[in-house]
């Protein structure tokens, strides 16, 4: 961005994965990463931009393979309130019957020893493994989303997205990112710890859900 400088860390840092996850009340941002770029004005953020994937799978409504009911896509609202932007121990439930034993199901059908994870809004597909050596858990599936989404991302990525708009776009969202611990604790530690892949999303963060593909291993990842 002209008159702007903007550093990157090569230093990932990730709070330890929970294997259950209970319902909550309220939402809360445990975070820690790297330093990085400058504070921009912020205000409402536009939806992420679609990127192609590197290969073209097709959804389809005829496939054999579904997911778990706590991670499956609907058209209403999901059983669970997951922020990918903040740790999994954070997600919430209003819904009555969500017990912590379903995260440890397979998070789809059938059970799959390790699963990709592809969005249209990423240039990147996200990779889920068995922390069971056997089949990928839904814990897995958030603890996967997560820990990828926080990695950070590198000066060669940044310039890929091309133009200046989607640069800005990605440093506001960035932005909106810790400014929304001001006066928290956490707050110059989430700044200064930089750009990660979740900002591609554009401040894009809720989890949807996901849908099955003509891949039975390969399931796409729906946010808004």
């Amino acid at each position: 961005m002209p008159g702007k400088h903007v550093r990157f860390s090569t230093e990932n840092t990730f709070l330890s994965p929970l294997p259950l996850l209970s319902r909550s009340a309220s939402s809360t941002n445990s975070s820690s990463g790297p330093f990085t770029p400058p504070s921009l004005p912020h205000g409402s953020l536009p939806k992420p931009t679609p990127y192609a994937p590197r290969r073209a799978y097709t959804d389809t409504s005829a496939a054999k393979c579904r997911a778990h009911h706590l991670v499956a896509f609907t058209d209403g609202s999901p059983l669970l309130k997951f922020d990918v932007s903040v740790h999994p121990s954070a997600i919430a439930s209003h819904h009555k019957g969500v017990a912590s034993a379903g995260f440890l199901e397979p998070a789809v059908y059938p059970p799959q020893p390790t699963i990709s994870i592809i969005s249209r809004h990423l240039p990147w597909s996200i990779t889920v493994s068995a922390s069971n050596g056997k089949y990928v858990t839904v814990a897995d599936v958030f603890n996967a989303l997560y820990r990828s989404l926080r990695t950070n991302i590198t000066a060669g990525e940044y310039n890929a997205l091309g133009t200046q708009k989607l640069m800005r776009r990605v440093m506001e969202a960035y932005t909106h990112r810790y400014t929304r611990l001001s006066g928290h604790r956490g707050y110059a530690e989430e700044k200064r710890h930089g750009v990660k892949r979740v900002d591609f999303l554009m401040g894009c963060t809720k989890f949807q859900g996901l849908s099955p593909t003509s891949a039975a291993d390969v399931w796409r990842l729906h946010i808004s």
